[in-house]
Formats: C-alpha cells, sequence, structure tokens
C-alpha cells in the first residue's frame, strides 16, 4: 500500500507544481506590458509575447541580454548597458528589503533598421527566497510612445499658448475657460472677466468684422474653421487690425467639444500697407489721387457708364502762370499754391468725386454725375465748370505775398465712343485744356474730334522723326547775309524735312515735335556735322565766309555740348572763326551760370556766339551784360512794320544802339523790301541784312551760283 502510495503522492506533487509554474507562465503572457524574468546568472528564464512583440529578434532564451540595442538617450549615441544594470540589482539584494519598490530606468530602444528609437521604462526587481536568497530578477518593459508623444503635444500646447498672439480655448458651451496672458493684453480684459463671456458675446463686444457673426458660425459648422481680418476695439477710442481664427473641435458624433481662438495683432503691418497704398496711389504734396489711382478709377467709372447708358465728365484743370510764379518766388511758395487749389477742390466737390493731381500744376476731377444723355452730361459740366473757376480765379495769400491764378479747364463728356479707354479719355481731356489755354476769355473748353486730328498728326509726325534716314530726307538751305556794300557776309543754315510719305513738313511744325521727344539731339547732330562740312567748303572760295547755325535749347543744354562741337569740329577739320552759333534768349536766362561756362569755352574754341530773335521776351538788357556774344539778331516781327511803325522803329533803333555798346555785330532778318533796307542802311552802324528781298532759302548748289558765283559745272 505504501509503495503504491508514494508514487501517487510524487506524481500528484509533479503535477501540481507543473500547472502552477504554467499558470504563472499564462499570467505572465497575458500581461500587457512586456515581462522578462532572469535566472541568477542572468539568463532569461521566461520571456512573455509582449516582449517579443517590442524587442523583436534582440530577445531569446539563449541570445545575452547585451545585445538588446539600448540608448541612453533619444539620438542613440549613448549606449545603455543592461547587464550591468540588472548586476547592480543582484548585489543590492542583501540590502534591499524583500518589499521595496522596483528600480525604474528610462531608455531608448533603437530599430537597426528604420533607425527609429521607441522611448521605454524598464522596472527591475529582485526576487526573493525565503531565506532571503536570489531567487530571480523579474524586468517589466514599459512602451513609454504614447506618453511620450502625448508630452511633446503638451510642450507644444504650452509654447503656442505662450507665444506673443493672443490665444483662449472655450469649453462646449462656447465660455471662455483658458485665456493666455497674450489674449488678455490685447482685449484689456482680466482672466477673471473673459471667463465669464462666450466666444459671441466677446466678438461682439470688442470685435468689428467684415462679414457678421452668424456667417462666422455657419462656416464653422461646414468646415470647422474660420480665419479673417477684423478690427480689435479694447477701449471706445483704441483699434488694433488683427487676424482672427477659430477652430471648432468635435467628436465623431458632431459634439462640439471646445473652440480655440487665435487673434494676430497686425497692426503694424496693416498700417505699412497703408503707408505703401498712400505712396502708390496719391499725392504727397497735397494728399490728392495720383494719375495711377484716377487712371483705375476712370476706367471703372467708363465700364459702369457703358453698362447702363449714363453718362459723366471728366475734367483736366491746369494753372495759368503756375510756372512763373514758382520761378520768381520760389518752389516753397508754388507748393503752397498747389495745396491751398487742393483744398479748395475739396471744400468744392462731393466726397465720393475723384479728385488727382496728375501733374505738376495739372489736376484731374471725375464726377459721379448719372446724367441719362449727353446733352444733360454738358449742360451739368458746363455748370460745374463755371462753379470750379470762380472758386479757383482768385488772389492767394502766401507767406505775405499776394498771387493772382487762373486756371483752364478742358472737358470730355464719357462714354465718347465705342472702344475708347480710361487713357483715351484723358488725353481728350488734356487736348481740351490745351485749346482752352489759346483762348482769351472763359478758359473752359469741351473736347471734339476736330482736337484729336491734330493729336494724330502729332503722333506720326513723332514716329517719322524717329525712324527717319536723315542723309535721305533732310537737308539744308542756306539763306543769304547781305553786307552794307552788298556783298555776301555769309548765310544762315535752316533745316529742310522731305518726307515720302508726309511730303514737305515745314520746321515750325516738326522742331517742337522733335525738341519735346528729344529727337532733336540727333537732328541736331546731323545739322552742324553738314553745315561745318559746307562752312568749310566755301571758305575755301572766300575765306571770310561766315556760316551761321540754330542750336536748339535742348542741344545747348546737354552736359557735353561743348565736347560734342569740339569733336564735330575736329572732324570736319573746319575753321571755327567761319561759325556762328545761334542761340534764344530762353537758353541763356533759364541756367545763367552754365551758359555762362558754356559761351565762355566755345568762344576761347573761336566761334561767334548770336543772340537769334533778339528783343522778343525775357529781361534783355539785365542779361546782356552779362554774357560773351559776338552778335545780334533782330527779330523779323519788328521788321516787318518798319517803316510804318514808329514804334518798331524805335524798338530797332534802341536795339541797334545797344548792340553798339557791346560792339556786337547786328543781323536784321525779315527783310523784304526797299524801304526797310533804307532804314537800316541809314542807321549809323554796319547792319547785316537778311530775308526774301536778297533772296529765299534755297540748296547748296544754287547758292553757290547765285551768291559765290561758282559754276554749275
Amino acid at each position: 500500500m505504501n509503495a503504491v502510495r508514494i508514487p501517487s503522492q510524487l506524481e500528484n506533487s509533479v503535477a501540481r507544481l507543473r500547472e502552477e509554474r504554467e499558470n504563472k507562465l499564462e499570467i505572465i503572457c497575458a500581461f500587457h506590458e512586456a515581462v522578462i524574468v532572469f535566472k541568477p546568472d542572468l539568463t532569461p528564464q521566461i520571456i512573455n509575447q509582449q516582449a517579443k512583440l517590442l524587442l523583436g529578434e534582440h530577445i531569446d532564451i539563449d541570445q545575452p541580454i547585451e545585445s538588446l540595442p539600448l540608448y541612453k538617450n533619444k539620438k542613440a549615441s549613448l549606449r545603455f548597458d543592461l547587464h550591468d544594470c540588472l548586476q547592480q540589482l543582484i548585489e543590492e539584494v542583501e540590502h534591499t528589503p524583500k518589499d521595496s519598490q522596483p528600480k525604474e530606468i528610462s531608455v531608448w530602444l533603437k530599430d537597426v533598421e528604420t533607425l527609429k528609437t521607441t522611448p521605454l521604462l524598464l522596472s527591475g526587481k529582485a526576487l526573493k527566497t525565503a531565506e532571503g536568497g536570489l531567487k530571480n530578477l523579474l524586468l517589466v518593459i514599459y512602451d513609454r510612445t504614447i506618453y511620450a508623444q502625448a508630452d511633446e503635444q503638451k510642450r507644444l500646447m504650452e509654447a503656442a499658448f505662450n507665444s506673443y498672439d493672443g490665444q483662449f480655448i472655450t469649453n462646449e458651451k462656447g465660455y471662455i475657460t483658458h485665456p493666455n496672458d497674450a489674449f488678455c493684453a490685447l482685449t484689456g480684459l482680466p482672466t477673471s472677466t473673459l471667463k465669464k463671456m462666450t466666444l459671441t458675446g466677446w466678438l461682439e463686444q470688442q470685435v468689428t468684422l467684415k462679414t457678421n457673426t452668424n456667417e462666422v458660425l455657419k462656416t464653422l459648422l461646414t468646415s470647422r474653421y474660420w480665419s479673417g481680418e477684423v478690427e480689435l476695439h479694447p477701449m471706445p477710442n483704441t483699434t488694433f487690425y488683427a487676424v482672427l481664427s477659430i477652430s471648432m473641435l468635435a467628436d465623431e458624433q458632431f459634439n462640439i467639444e471646445h473652440y480655440v481662438v487665435t487673434i494676430q495683432n497686425i497692426t503694424d503691418i496693416h498700417e505699412a500697407q497703408m503707408a505703401i497704398e498712400q505712396m502708390a496711389y496719391y499725392d504727397d504734396l497735397t494728399g490728392l489721387a495720383n494719375r495711377r489711382l484716377a487712371y483705375e478709377h476712370l476706367d471703372v467709372a467708363l465700364k459702369h457708364h457703358k453698362r447702363h447708358n449714363s453718362f459723366a465728365s471728366l475734367f483736366f484743370i491746369n494753372l495759368d502762370r503756375f510756372k512763373s510764379i514758382n520761378d520768381a518766388f520760389g518752389r516753397n511758395t508754388g507748393d503752397a499754391l498747389l495745396k491751398q487749389v487742393a483744398s479748395n477742390l475739396r471744400n468744392l466737390l462731393r466726397e465720393e468725386d475723384t479728385i488727382a493731381r496728375i501733374g505738376g500744376d495739372e489736376f484731374l476731377i471725375l464726377t459721379q454725375d448719372k446724367a441719362f444723355s449727353t446733352t444733360q452730361a454738358t449742360q451739368n459740366a458746363y455748370h460745374l465748370a463755371n462753379k470750379i473757376a470762380k472758386a479757383l480765379n482768385k488772389n492767394y495769400h502766401i507767406n505775405e505775398t499776394t498771387l493772382h491764378s487762373t486756371i483752364c479747364i478742358g472737358i470730355t463728356v464719357f462714354p465718347f465712343k465705342d472702344g475708347d479707354s480710361a487713357e483715351d479719355l484723358m488725353d481728350y481731356a488734356d487736348l481740351a485744356m490745351s485749346a482752352a489755354k489759346k483762348r482769351t476769355n472763359q478758359k473752359i473748353y469741351f473736347y471734339e474730334p476736330s482736337l484729336s486730328e491734330v493729336v494724330i498728326e502729332r503722333r506720326e509726325l513723332e514716329h517719322a522723326l524717329t525712324t527717319a534716314d536723315l542723309d535721305q530726307q533732310f537737308e539744308l538751305h542756306y539763306q543769304a547775309q547781305i553786307g552794307r556794300d552788298d556783298q555776301v557776309h555769309g548765310a544762315e543754315a535752316l533745316l529742310r524735312w522731305d518726307h515720302p510719305e508726309l511730303g514737305s513738313v515745314t520746321p515750325n511744325k516738326f522742331i517742337p515735335i522733335a525738341e519735346e521727344g528729344r529727337q532733336i539731339l540727333r537732328l541736331g547732330d546731323w545739322v552742324m556735322a553738314t553745315a561745318f562740312m559746307q562752312a568749310k567748303k566755301w571758305s575755301q572760295i572766300d575765306p571770310h565766309f561766315n556760316l551761321s547755325i540754330n542750336i536748339s535749347p535742348i542741344q545747348f543744354h546737354e552736359a557735353d555740348f561743348v565736347e560734342q562741337t569740339m569733336q564735330v569740329m575736329q572732324t570736319t577739320q573746319v575753321n571755327s572763326r567761319n561759325i556762328t552759333l545761334e542761340l534764344t534768349e530762353g537758353v541763356l536766362i533759364s541756367d545763367t551760370q552754365s551758359a555762362l561756362k558754356k559761351i565762355g569755352r566755345l568762344s576761347q574754341l573761336g566761334f561767334k556766339i548770336s543772340i537769334d530773335d533778339f528783343g522778343t521776351g525775357y529781361s534783355s538788357l539785365s542779361y546782356l551784360q552779362k554774357l560773351p556774344i559776338h552778335e545780334l539778331k533782330i527779330d523779323k516781327s519788328f521788321i516787318h512794320r518798319v517803316p510804318e511803325s514808329e514804334d518798331d522803329m524805335a524798338i530797332v533803333e534802341s536795339i541797334i544802339s545797344l548792340a553798339r555798346t557791346k560792339k556786337l555785330v547786328i543781323v536784321a532778318e525779315g527783310v523784304e523790301n526797299h524801304q526797310q533796307v533804307a532804314f537800316l542802311r541809314a542807321q549809323p552802324d554796319d547792319i547785316i541784312i537778311q530775308g526774301f528781298l536778297y533772296g529765299k532759302p534755297c540748296r547748296n548748289k544754287e547758292f553757290e551760283q547765285t551768291f559765290l558765283n561758282v559754276s554749275s559745272d
């Protein structure tokens, strides 16, 4: 009996122990955390499924724990020795109570393929026998990825919430729960006050939206996010410009949990944008719209009136004598006058009307007229023009000086014709203003198509001048200048243009256009080179022959004019003493100091200087004494009525007397009859005569035959 019972008890004990071990193993394997049980020699005894999943191929019963890729830091640059850590636990067994807390340490597990690191928490504890000896080491490994991500998100939220942008969070009912310090500073409201307010309550109290609150809430319900520029009013007289962003957080069933609100102060940016817009669209001096903004408003107005078959008017205003006022009293006075004119226009017109300063003394007015016929629009414009003229044609008191200014007004009613652009309308009004300037009485003029014909012709001439072959289309004609003994003293070179399509174009047509478009510089160089070569040729026939050449003011005021003249002289090898350069008084007066230097250098080179059209303007007597000139040309307007006009005869005699005191050569141009010659010859001075009586301007060959006795062979 005993023999049978003993094996049976042993088997039962073994079975029970096996069952307990299996139960313990099942319990360990059921843990959500990774668990490894080590023997006292630090070889793994039990490894649960979670440990295998977490550590992968790096952990096995037969594999040493030193192979685990554990590191002390996230960058995986400092290796963590698990064997030493566990060995330290073994060494501390004798001094550690049985119920002591596990030793915990944070490490990082590195994936050798992806190099990604996973945060782990190691919790190690020594398991003792009843006698206090070491039985096993238990290592529990926690995957801290979720906690690390949460910590990181928390740090990000804290950093964002502590930014300079104002922020707050609401609860599900919209009440503010977490305003940050920046938001309290922006709104001027303490946390205690804000926590009693809802999002919509705050919006209604301090925010001006470009849309209404309902639209904001509608957008939030649709897309869960809204952002836009707003005005923030923390106090009644204080306004900030800001970007407001609202995010709505909701669960999967669309139950609202929170609103997250951010407000960014962009007042500095807004003010900078306003300053840039002011510079781009407004005149610095007067604060009125500039040409660019006026053009944009006109373009919009033109399209509007075309759509609605209505009509309005565009005014082009120019101040008379503004340049003279500027020159006489200085730029500060001129600027003050412009400011007063701008102020008067503002007071006169409606706020919705566009008033622009588009040039030095040029203003543009675009009214918000809504006439339904051109007749009505014209009547309205005429009434307003008279009102403007009455307000601006007056005395202005500036810096203890009284100035009188009048205006010219050009008007175009628009839409004028199909295809017109805003630029066309500006041109029409400008043309009408130019026509108004020519009137002697009421200087108001409405645009008419005939004015555009002038512009078309002008543009044709500008293009023709720019593209002209000078040697093929231009030539010099020469008009004789006759001395007292009826001998040829010299000639004046006069430019002629024969265009292959436009035909013969007179100098009084193309010279002003060439000067305005600066094509005169190219023409002037060509005239000088051609005339110098001709003068050299004729000086070989008559060493005393003198050729006069007209110099354009544009050409003379070029900084390198003297150098260019020297270069042409050297190229043509002309004797400078055979050349007279004719300048108008205006050239000399506009920049006297520069003119004196240039004339002095030209005189040193041997050129003679003549003042053309003397006596027709400017303060001739006051400037004549300063200029080192050699010749005066009496304008033909004085010669024309000699000897019928005693006044003109007196003027001519005065000019001759003046020239005598300066020992100047005198040339009278425009002489057409023998009575004029007799009057001039009766003067005590030798006067050189130029005019149709002795010959019209002609080509060089004809001139040689007629005046230099050169045969046609």
